[in-house]
Order: C-alpha cells, then structure tokens, then sequence
C-alpha cells in the first residue's frame, strides 16, 4: 500500500512540475515574440532587446497568475507603459504607440478598435 501511494504521489509531482515548465516556456515565448516584435519596428540594439525582454517577461508571468485582481492588472498595466516610455526616445514611443493594436496588447490594455 505505502508502494502505491508512493508512486502516485511521484507521479502527482511529476505531473505539476511538468505543467509549470509548459507554463514557464509560454510566457519565455511570448515575452520572446513581444521584444522580437518592438525591436525590429523600432531597430533596437541588442541591450536594449534584452532589457525589454526581460520586462515582458516579467509581465507575462504577473498576467499568468489568475489570482490577480484587476487593480493590480491595472496598476502593473501602468507601470509597463511608464517603463516602456522610460526606456525608449520619444521618437521610438511615437512610432509604438503609432501601432496601436501591438501597443495595447504591450502594455496590456484592450484594443480600441
């Protein structure tokens, strides 16, 4: 019986670690996606690639958690937009925001269409 109860529960564990390494390279493939997408339309330099990578990575892993109230989803919507306009020149935030549907889906807000 303890056999049995032992391999259920390697398998349980198994099972949760698998689906949180799913989780994880999700979120890297779609922060990956967000800053390919920035930094070809803006012709970025690698550092700052890398910067905004991790601060979509950083989002994407806030947005994941479905306990997060929309307050916060609010607040973290506006933090990512001031980090965005503080990283980039105002020329670089003009042709971004220019693209409204990529902007909106950066910053985490709805489309206005």
């Amino acid at each position: 019986m303890k056999k049995i109860f032992f391999v259920l529960t390697l398998i349980l564990a198994f099972s949760i670690n698998a689906s949180a390494q799913e989780k994880r390279t999700a979120i890297q493939e779609l922060s990956k996606k967000d800053s390919a997408e920035v930094t070809s339309l803006l012709g970025l330099n690698e550092t700052q690639s890398a910067d905004l990578y991790r601060l979509f990575e950083m989002k994407n892993e806030a947005v994941s958690n479905e306990s997060l109230s929309d307050e916060r989803r609010a607040e973290l919507n506006r933090i990512i937009d001031l980090k965005l306009k503080a990283s980039l020149t105002p020329e670089q935030i003009a042709t971004l925001e220019s693209k409204t549907e990529l902007y909106a889906r950066l910053i985490g807000k709805k489309s206005s269409k």
